[in-house]
């Protein structure tokens, strides 16, 4: 069936499960991501299952690291370490394990990774480039390394295949392919572009033109691109995630109680409460799972989808820690 643009169905008051406060534990049971918090940077694990989820202590980091970018598949990140580099800082249980350095990386000013990990885009303003690595996280090589000044204006944010084979730069009006020699196609012309993401498949992308309130869906990327528009009335900024089957697309306005969901196949966008004002859409480790706010010594709130029902999940701030002393 074919989808028409869609429009607000109506919103679902779903409780948020309340938990006891957790104080510092031993890092035992499942992990379900990482959350790094700033001034520090501060990295800790989300530890057990949804309605029970607590936060670790800080994990011990290599020295020296400043920013901190986690992959979707949450078993890695993109770490930048004062006078050392780039490099890729694995996870494991809920620890620190290795630290693999990113050759040739520019200092970025934002990371952004491909779906299922095996990617990434680094962008540097200072360097004005844009690099893309693949292999990650075990093998990681540059695969690309592009002049941005080549583009018509400045990268705000880009999107990434699994395999690297397919690239995506945005602007503030414009979406581009780009390929590794720097040679870049428009592939869309917007208002003002609020968030870009590849689905999982690699050869279609998401795209939210905050400026004239659209969501678009581009498919065939990378030979015959086709763009069809598939919500209406979004105007204004926010972030946009495919689901990990692509017949979803979740849609977040920071400071707004609520995450959207726009079904692909019949147009509609069911928006799901979440109690708490969301300001991010961070993939955790679970399918269609979201890290939705976590501010530093405040509680956390995670957003998961079942297929049909969204649902919000709450995790107690965590105990105080020398880290957190201003």
């Amino acid at each position: 069936m074919k989808a028409v643009p869609g429009v607000l169905r109506g919103c679902w008051l779903l409780a948020a499960l309340p938990l006891p406060m957790a104080g510092a534990t031993a890092i035992t049971g499942p992990v379900a991501g990482y959350v790094p918090q700033s001034p520090g940077p501060v990295l800790r694990a989300i530890l057990g299952v949804p309605g029970s989820f607590r936060f670790s202590d800080p994990l011990a980091l290599p020295p020296g690291v400043a920013k901190i970018y986690v992959a979707p598949q949450q078993d890695f990140a993109i770490v930048e370490r004062e006078a050392a580099g780039v490099a890729v800082l694995s996870f494991a249980t809920g620890t620190v394990g290795s630290v693999t350095p990113l050759d040739g990386a520019v200092t970025p000013d934002w990371v952004t990774f491909s779906m299922q990990s095996g990617s990434a885009v680094l962008f540097s303003a200072a360097s004005n480039r844009l690099q893309v690595f693949t292999g990650l996280p075990a093998s990681p090589r540059k695969v690309a390394d592009v002049d941005a000044g080549l583009f018509g204006e400045m990268p705000r944010s880009a999107a990434v295949s699994d395999d690297g084979g397919t690239v995506l730069m945005a602007g503030r009006r414009s979406v581009y392919s780009v390929q590794p020699n720097g040679a870049a196609r428009e592939l869309l012309e917007a208002n003002a572009i609020a968030s870009l993401a590849l689905f999982r498949n690699g050869t279609s992308a998401a795209i939210w033109d905050g400026g004239a309130g659209s969501v678009h869906v581009l498919d065939n990327v990378s030979t015959k691109p086709s763009d069809r528009v598939v919500a209406t009335g979004w105007k204004g900024g926010g972030k946009l995630y495919p689901s990990w089957d692509g017949g979803t697309v979740f849609l977040v306005r920071p400071g707004t109680k609520f995450v959207a969901a726009l079904d692909l196949a019949s147009g509609d966008v069911n928006c799901f409460s979440t109690g708490v004002a969301a300001m991010t859409l961070e993939p955790l480790r679970n399918r269609d799972t979201f890290l939705i706010s976590a501010g530093r010594r405040q509680p956390a709130w995670i957003f998961y989808f079942d297929g049909s029902t969204g649902r919000t999940v709450f995790v107690p701030a965590s105990s105080p820690s020398p880290e957190d002393v201003p």
